[in-house]
């Protein structure tokens, strides 16, 4: 794997990769240390997922909304 890709990810995104496949959708995340936040693209929409967001599951239901 490309180091910049392996650099900005860590096992948070692989989770959300999972959750995102396993609606059937295109997607790929990454992580940025200095915001503590995950970008995720699913498709053509792009999205932010907060640490927080993610420690309550909250990214769950958006990740949802965002594509249905």
């Amino acid at each position: 794997m490309d180091t910049l890709k392996t650099a900005n990810r860590n096992n948070e995104c692989d989770e959300i990769e999972r959750f995102a496949s396993g609606l059937g959708l295109g997607r790929h995340c990454t992580y940025n240390f200095d915001t503590k936040r995950h970008t995720l693209q699913i498709d053509r929409h792009t999205m932010t997922i907060t640490k927080e967001e993610f420690q309550d599951k909250q990214w769950m239901k958006k990740v949802r909304d965002c594509v249905y």
